[in-house]
């Protein structure tokens, strides 16, 4: 049972026998209505994320905005850890740390009131003056007194429209005229004669898929390939999924070569792409790759392309037999 209250412009809910209170909390505001027994019920941020406690909410945020700023996160692991941001390049004496990125990690044991401190700091240093991110709390559930009060109210007015199922166009049928005199034989040939309405059925769904349709199409998860060694890779979504995935190969196959390539900058970009054994903290979008080699995706795709010739190159292969398209 829901109830709607203007006077309290709060959603009212009843679970179980008891009353609880939820709220939608926006961190743009220049003020921020929280306590300390609010309970994080969902994340809204171009989408919404359920969550189960205030660390696993802090967790997700943070990791929503690694991947939207990732500049901004990696400088801020430089500074002191132990103020409002929490975030280290090591776990040394966190509590209950959590993985944002290979070498970096957050600490998620803080109050609310702390944690939206931090998500706001981070927001602000990244330029952002629009937060467009809102929390969804509730509150500790209302004793049964206070809930006799509230639902003692009157409520609200609510206008029910009475349902009236849409009206079907039905074609009429023209029946024969019989007659006394007329034999059975007579009418019932007379009835074959009647036209009776032919149902319009929908003609059943074109698979494009399927082998010999004209209009053959590619699946949606992607249309892009690798081929090594006679063996085909793929179809990949994008070209950063395709090229993470030929690093993964190359690194797994060929390290040495591609040791020797780390820490330069090969594309037009004039950034490192590749490092070996080191820090990587400035890199944009940060990859593991094996054999302690760290790769960098957050490139356009015409860079990515210039990364993957150079390091086939490196390895023996030639572009243009490789990457399909």
């Amino acid at each position: 049972m829901k109830i709607s209250s203007t006077r309290f412009k709060i959603n009212l809910q009843i679970e179980g026998g008891t009353l609880v209170e939820k709220r939608i909390i926006d961190l743009g505001g220049k003020q921020v209505d929280l306590n300390n027994d609010d309970i994080p019920v969902a994340l809204n941020y171009f989408g919404r994320f359920e969550v189960r406690d205030w660390e696993e909410l802090f967790f997700v945020a943070v990791k929503c905005l690694f991947l939207e700023f990732p500049d901004v996160i990696s400088k801020l692991c430089s500074k002191d850890p132990t103020q409002i941001l929490f975030l280290r390049t090591t776990t040394i004496d966190m509590k209950k740390p959590r993985r944002i990125a290979p070498i970096i990690f957050l600490e998620t044991q803080r109050t609310p009131i702390q944690i939206v401190q931090a998500i706001r700091k981070i927001f602000h240093q990244a330029g952002v003056l629009n937060i467009n991110m809102k929390i969804e709390v509730t509150s500790p559930p209302t004793i049964k007194a206070d809930l006799k009060k509230i639902l003692s109210e009157p409520p609200e007015s609510v206008e029910i429209k009475k349902f009236s199922p849409p009206k079907k166009n039905i074609p009429k049928i023209t029946l024969p005229t019989f007659s006394l005199d007329q034999s059975v034989e007579e009418m019932l040939a007379a009835l074959d004669g009647v036209n009776l309405p032919q149902e319009k059925k929908s003609p059943p769904p074109v698979n494009k898929n399927s082998v010999g349709s004209k209009d053959l199409e590619v699946p949606v998860f992607g249309k892009l390939f690798f081929t090594l060694r006679g063996e085909r890779y793929g179809p990949f979504a994008n070209e950063k999924v395709r090229y993470v995935e030929l690093m993964k190969y190359l690194a797994e196959n060929f390290p040495d070569q591609l040791r020797k390539c780390a820490g330069r900058h090969v594309n037009s970009n004039h950034r490192l792409t590749l490092v070996y054994g080191e820090s990587y903290l400035y890199f944009r979008e940060p990859v593991m790759l094996p054999n302690d080699l760290f790769a960098d995706k957050g490139f356009s795709d015409d860079a990515l392309r210039e990364n993957a010739k150079y390091y086939l190159e490196r390895c023996g292969f030639k572009f243009e037999s490789v990457i399909f398209p």
